[in-house]
């Protein structure tokens, strides 16, 4: 039996993980678009469907590009579609969209639940303080 290092975080619709694991989810799952969220993405083509949709580690005031990541994810969930997304390592960026896509389908009422189920779904996710703090800004009521 081969370790999965991607995980699902809706069942048989949204995946999450890292860069090093597209190849793999490509193969294992029925992907119809991946979204890469590292700033410092690729710029070559990719041979499957990928959607760069950057969001930049540090940088003050985020709130735009991981809204507009959660939307992208949320839409193509919405429109019927198999999703992944990820950043380098699957833990910051990958968690703050994680974590937003959750409350904007309804499966968590809170941020703090959202995190909970994204944790137990791939319990490397560590998001930093400034990425709460955007969650915190895009979601207020949570």
């Amino acid at each position: 039996m081969t370790t999965k290092n991607y995980h699902e975080l809706l069942k048989d619709r949204i995946y999450i993980g890292g860069a090093d694991d597209i190849h793999e989810v490509m193969k294992n799952e029925k992907i119809d678009i991946a979204f890469d969220l590292r700033a410092e993405a690729p710029k070559e083509e990719s041979t499957y469907n990928r959607l760069h949709s950057p969001i930049v580690d540090d940088a003050d005031q985020q709130d735009e590009s991981v809204k507009k990541s959660i939307d992208q994810v949320v839409n193509a969930y919405i429109e019927g579609k198999n999703v992944y997304f990820h950043c380098q390592g699957g833990s910051n960026r990958t968690g703050t969209v994680a974590i937003g896509t959750l409350l904007a389908l309804g499966k968590a009422k809170t941020i703090e639940e959202a995190e909970d189920m994204a944790m137990t779904a791939r319990p490397k996710i560590n998001v930093k303080a400034e990425m709460k703090e955007t969650l915190n800004r895009i979601y207020p009521n949570a």
